[in-house]
Parts: C-alpha cells; structure tokens; sequence
C-alpha cells in the first residue's frame, strides 16, 4: 500500500541530501576571507610607511645638494651682476621645486587611491562574509531550509503522485498547502531523510482527517441498529461477520438480518458466518422485502435482549433510483443508529462522487474500507475522509475475521513500510 507514495519520499529525500551537500561544501571558504583581510592591510600600511620614508630622504638629498650650488656661484658673479644672476638662479630653482612637488603630490594621490582601492576591495570582501555565515549557520543548525524553487518543485511531484494514488482531486490543495508550510519549517537533519519526509506526510494527514473515537461501542441504544450499504461487490457481507467477531470479543451480543435478497448466494453466504461465529441470523427468501427482515431481526433482538443488529443490503449504484428508494424505506421504517458506508481501497477517485449520492439520499455516517491489503495506491480512504469529514472505522486487511485495521496513525504508519 502507498507504493507511489513512498517513491515520493524517497526522490524528496533526494532533493534534500542534494540540498545539504551544497550547504556543507563552501565551509571552509569563509576561513580564507576572515584571515586575508587581517593580514594583507597591515604589510600595505608597512610598505606605504617605507616609501615615504625614501621619499623624504630624497627631498633632503636634494636640498643639500641645490644648497652648495648657489654658495659657489654667488663669489664668481657677486662682482659684476650680484642683483641679476641671484633673482634667475633663484628662480630656476624654485620652478624645479614647484615643478617636482606636483609630481610628487600625485604620486602620492596615486598611491592613496590605489591604497584605498586596496581598502575597498578589503571592506566589500569582509561586507560579502555574512553570506558564508549564513551558510555556516545553515550548516551547524539541525534544520535543513528549503527555497522557493525547492518548495514548487516539491509540491508539483506530490501533486502528480497523489492523483496517481487516488486522491481526490477535490481535497488536494488542503494537503499540499499543509504539507508545503510544514517543509518551510525546515527538515530535521537526521540520517534517514525518507523517514522524516513520510513523518511530515503523515502528520499533514492526520491534522485533516476525522478519526474515529469508538463510534461502534459508543452507542446507547440497546439494541444498536447498524445498516451497511455501498455498491456491488466491495465487501459488505465478509465486513458484518468480522464486525460481528468484534463484537463478539468484546463480551456483547449480535444478531445478523440477511437483507440482500437480491444477489445470489448472498444469504447462504452470510448464513455460513452465523454457524461460524455460533451468532443467531434472521433471513428471508431471495426476492423478498428486504425492510420486513431487517424489522423481523429488530424485533428478535429486543424479545431476547440482544445489543447488536447489523443487516445487510443488496449492492447498488447511486445511479439505480428504484434500488435507492428501497434503501429510504428501510431507514425510515428501521431508524438505524448508525449507517456505514462500505467502500473499496481500490475504487479510485470515482467513490467520492458515489458517496456524495448516498449521503444525499440517505444520509452516512461513517466509513469501512476494504480490500485495503491489495492496494497499493491508498488515496481512497483518506478522500472519504478528508472531503466527507466523517470516520472511517476499520480498513479490512483480509478474509480472516480478525483481519479490520483500525485507522488511526499507529496502524497507517506500519503500511507505509
């Protein structure tokens, strides 16, 4: 049972552990940007310091050596012209002068600029760490976080694969909005990721399902009048014999009405139960009115105390109005205190629109799913539930009386192994 669902789990694992080795990889690359930037300023700043220091030497080189220059010219020209050679060596020099200040000015200017390039570059790398932090945070939580794109694609496989499983098209959204907000979460990181998945999945479920909270040994009328209906051929016979087992094992009493009287073998079947289980059976002959013995098997159990009457129908098609009107008589005549649905596991999404017929005419009360053992999609039981919002009882696992699951998220789980 839910094969195709377990296959999901398994190719949302995979998108997980590819999601997890990307956020391991890049650890180590914000070691490199937090020891860098310490480091390469500190020799920059050094080498600044040495360059400056040689250019200043080299200004004083200069002037001493610009200095002697003029002591030795002014002796020689002091007696012809002293006024007019001191004012043009004067300013020769100090053009030279004003001419190298300029280009030294902008050296340096250079240099700042390509120091606070160098700054710069520094600052945008250090301002860019934090998104390694954020990995390293992502890294060291124990939550894998999911993007976006991750999420959409995640939600586009399921929805495939729960209408491949059977699940009605009408309650999809529900689950997947639930089941999507619970990744967003985040996803425990723990060895087994399929198993974390198939959690969130069942959690997702159960928050929408009605489950059941002992309907059938709740019931306060004595004797408790139970009706069971649903189509040709899902199991409704084999279910009252086991219904009858159980109630059996709980110290109570039970008698069976054969109201199919339409299929046939249908009484002899049901008869073979009653020997088995050594439980009382009240029948008719094949074409009579069903309602009469369903009444005569009422009567029975209140002439001999007896706290169970559980009575069969023919199975029938929403669409047979003849065969529905007999189904309304019944219950307007018998008054059941419980109408269960009897569905198969197999039925497919069709079953949602069968019952929706049913619970017009007549009214359900809650569901039993059988065949649930040769299923290997499993979306049936859970769209009764889910869109109809009332209990499914039992799953019927196999032929042996002791073979009803009940449905609840101990017993599912085991299924999904």
């Amino acid at each position: 049972m839910f094969k195709l669902l377990k296959s999901a789990f398994s190719k949302v694992a995979d998108v997980l552990k590819s999601k997890k080795e990307v956020i391991e990889t890049p650890a180590e690359k914000p070691e490199e940007t937090k020891v860098v930037p310490k480091e390469e300023p500190k020799q920059e700043i050094k080498a600044e310091q040495k360059k400056e220091e040689i250019v200043k030497a080299v200004k004083e080189i200069k002037k001493e050596k610009e200095k002697p220059k003029q002591k030795e010219i002014k002796p020689k020209e002091e007696p012809k012209e002293q006024k007019v050679e001191e004012p043009k060596t004067e300013n020769k020099d100090k053009p030279q002068l004003n001419k190298e200040e300029p280009t030294q000015t902008k050296a340096k200017e250079k240099q700042d600029k390509v120091v606070d390039n160098l700054h710069g570059s520094k600052e945008k790398e250090l301002v860019s760490a934090p998104s390694f932090k954020t990995k390293l945070k992502s890294l060291f939580s124990e939550k894998i976080s999911l993007s976006e794109n991750d999420l959409k694609d995640i939600k586009e496989k399921f929805e495939i694969v729960l209408l491949q499983s059977d699940f009605s098209v009408e309650i999809l959204d529900s689950i997947l909005n639930n089941f999507i907000g619970k990744l967003k979460l985040g996803i425990e990181k723990k060895k087994n990721l399929d198993s974390e998945i198939k959690e969130k999945f069942l959690e997702t479920l159960f928050e929408l399902v009605t489950l059941d909270k002992g309907t059938l040994f709740s019931l306060s009328a004595k004797p408790a009048k139970i009706l069971f209906v649903g189509p040709n051929g899902c199991g409704k016979t084999t279910t009252i014999a086991k219904l009858a087992k159980m109630i059996l094992d709980n110290k109570k009493s039970v008698v069976m009405a054969a109201g199919d009287t339409f299929r046939a073998a249908s009484i002899e079947q049901l008869k073979e139960h009653a020997n088995n289980l050594k439980v009382p059976i009240i029948a008719g002959n094949y074409g009579s009115d069903p309602t009469s013995i369903a009444f005569d098997a009422v009567t029975f159990a209140k002439n001999k105390n007896i706290d169970y009457v559980l009575i069969d129908t023919a199975g029938r098609q929403e669409t047979n109005s003849s065969l529905m009107n007999e189904l309304k008589k019944m219950k307007r005549v018998i008054n059941p205190d419980l109408v269960i649905y009897v569905a198969e596991s197999i039925a497919g999404q069709a079953v949602v629109n069968q019952v929706k017929e049913f619970e017009k005419e007549i009214g359900v009360n809650a569901f039993i799913i059988t065949k649930a053992d040769v299923d290997s999609k499993g979306g049936t039981a859970f769209s009764l539930n889910i869109f109809f919002k009332k209990p499914i009882l039992f799953l019927g696992t196999g032929q042996g009386y002791k073979d009803l699951v009940l449905f609840e998220k101990d017993a599912l789980q085991g299924l999904f192994e």
